[in-house]
């Protein structure tokens, strides 16, 4: 199965790779182009990582299961599988970090606990 061979392959530098990939675009944004900013040339960088680490899970470490995916006609669903499940640990990991966890879980401070109990009162 081509999505557990890429999750296996990736390592954490991987990983890190394409949490930068992934800010680097979701930096383009609109809504967040004032909070982030990454130069022209971090993106080349970025996309360029991104590049190499998809050519190498699909050509090296797991061609077999990639090749086998193109001959049964799977390669789009199965590729699409396997990175969206690559990038779901990296988002996992971002929130893992201590002080990205931190920060989400400050965020408690800013909801109107009051407002929230109303909910379940009759």
């Amino acid at each position: 199965d081509l999505q557990s061979c890429v999750v296996a392959a990736t390592g954490a530098d991987d990983r890190r790779a394409l949490v930068q990939w992934m800010f680097s675009a979701i930096a383009l944004h609109p809504d967040l182009q004032d909070m982030a900013q990454v130069s022209d040339a971090r993106r080349e960088q970025a996309n360029d990582a991104m590049g190499e680490l998809m050519v190498r899970l699909l050509t090296v470490d797991c061609a077999d299961h990639a090749r086998q995916a193109f001959r049964d006609g799977s390669a789009d669903a199965a590729i699409g599988a396997a990175f969206g499940r690559v990038g779901e640990m990296a988002g996992e990991g971002l929130f893992a970090d201590p002080r990205v966890a931190a920060e989400a879980s400050g965020l408690i401070r800013h909801v109107d606990m009051n407002r929230l109990v109303e909910l379940f009162l009759p």
